[in-house]
C-alpha cells in the first residue's frame, strides 16, 4: 500500500493530517547559489527550511533560509545540518510537537518507509497542535471525556453533549466521596472529644487537592516529552511535597497555637498537613504515569480519582494523629 494512502480517520491527530508537501528541496551536491536561483520566485506552502535529499529522494539534513546566505560558494551539502530526525505519515501529533520542542526544528520532516522525503509538519501546525494537546490536557485532567472533533469543539457542542462528558467523572466521585463519609463516622468519637477537631477538615481537604493538582499538571504534561525519566521526576516531586507540606504545616500549628492555644492539636494539625502534602504531591504525580503503564490516557480522569484518594488519605492521617495526640 502506498504510504500516502490513509483514510481521513488514520490520518487524525497525525503527521499525514498536518503535514505539507510544497516545500523547499535540493540534492545534497547543489551549489547553495544554484539552491538560490531555483527557490526565486517559486510558491511553496512552508518555506522556512530548505529539505536536502540525495537523488533517491532520501532526506540527508536540513538547512534553515537564513543559513542559506552563509557562502554561495560552498555545496548545500556542506552548509545543512544532518543530525536531524523525521517522522512517519502516522507519528502522532503529540510525539511530532514534543520532537520539534526537543530540537530546536522549524518544521519537521515526514518521510515515508524508505526515508524518503514526502513532505513537512510546518510551524503554523506545531503551534496549533501544542494548543490542541494543551486543551485537551486540560479537559481529561478535570474528568472532560474528549469530544470526537477534538477539543476545541467541545466549546460549541450542545448543552446536552458538553453535561454528558462531564457527568461521568463526576458521578464517580459522588459515589467514591462516600468513603470519606465511612472515614468520618469511623472517628465520631475524636470530634464528640473535642468539636475544635472539625474546624480543620476542610482546611486539609483543601490543601492536599490542590497540591495533587499541581502534581497531576507536572505528570501529564512531562510524559507528552519525548525521552523523560519519571523516577528522577517523581524524586523531585516528594522532595517538592515535604518542602511545601512542612512550610504549610509549620504555618497552619503556629495559626492554631494562636487561636486555640492547644499545643497537641496544633502538632496534629501540622503534621496533618506535612504528611498529606507529601502524599498529594506522590499519588497526583504518580497516579497519570500509572494509567500510562496501563495502557490508558495519562490524563483520564486523573484529577477526580486524585482528589479521592488524597481526601481519604489526609483524612486518616489527621484523625490517626489526633486520636494519638490529642484524645
Amino acid at each position: 500500500m502506498n504510504d500516502i494512502t490513509l483514510d481521513m480517520e488514520a490520518v487524525r491527530d497525525t503527521a499525514a493530517e498536518h503535514m505539507l508537501t510544497g516545500i523547499p528541496r535540493a540534492h545534497v551536491d547543489t551549489p547553495v547559489d544554484q539552491v538560490i536561483d531555483t527557490l526565486r520566485g517559486s510558491v511553496f506552502e512552508c518555506a522556512d527550511t530548505v529539505f536536502v535529499t540525495d537523488a533517491a529522494g532520501k532526506l540527508l539534513g536540513l538547512v534553515r533560509i537564513n543559513d542559506l546566505f552563509a557562502d554561495g560558494r560552498l555545496k548545500i551539502g556542506d552548509i545543512m545540518k544532518s543530525e536531524h530526525e523525521s517522522v512517519r505519515l502516522d507519528a502522532d501529533q503529540e510525539q511530532i510537537a514534543a520532537l520539534a520542542m526537543r530540537l530546536k526544528m522549524i518544521a519537521v520532516p515526514v518521510v515515508d518507509r524508505n526515508e524518503r522525503l514526502i513532505g513537512a509538519v510546518p510551524p503554523e501546525a506545531l503551534f496549533r497542535i501544542l494548543r490542541e494537546e494543551h486543551m485537551e490536557d486540560l479537559q481529561v485532567i478535570a474528568g472532560i471525556t474528549a469530544h470526537d472533533d477534538g477539543p476545541g469543539a467541545a466549546l460549541d457542542a450542545s448543552i446536552l453533549n458538553r453535561l454528558s462528558r462531564r457527568l461521568p467523572w463526576l458521578i464517580f466521585g459522588l459515589v467514591a466521596s462516600s468513603v470519606i463519609t465511612v472515614v468520618m463516622v469511623q472517628f465520631e468519637h475524636a470530634l464528640s472529644a473535642n468539636v475544635a477537631v472539625a474546624f480543620f477538615v476542610p482546611a486539609l481537604v483543601y490543601i492536599a487537592g490542590a497540591i495533587g493538582s499541581q502534581a497531576v499538571s507536572v505528570s501529564v504534561r512531562s510524559l507528552a516529552a519525548d525521552s523523560v525519566q519519571i523516577l528522577p521526576l517523581l524524586r523531585d516531586e516528594l522532595i517538592i511535597g515535604v518542602g511545601i507540606g512542612a512550610a504549610l504545616g509549620v504555618l497552619a500549628s503556629f495559626g492554631v497555637l494562636a487561636v486555640f492555644g492547644d499545643q497537641l492539636l496544633a502538632t496534629a494539625v501540622g503534621l496533618a498537613v506535612l504528611s498529606g502534602g507529601t502524599m498529594s504531591a506522590v499519588v497526583g504525580f504518580g497516579l497519570p504515569w500509572v494509567f500510562q503503564k496501563l495502557g490508558s490516557d495519562p490524563a483520564m480522569g486523573s484529577g477526580p480519582i486524585c482528589t479521592i484518594i488524597q481526601d481519604v488519605a489526609s483524612l486518616f492521617i489527621y484523625f490517626g494523629l489526633v486520636s494519638l495526640l490529642v484524645l
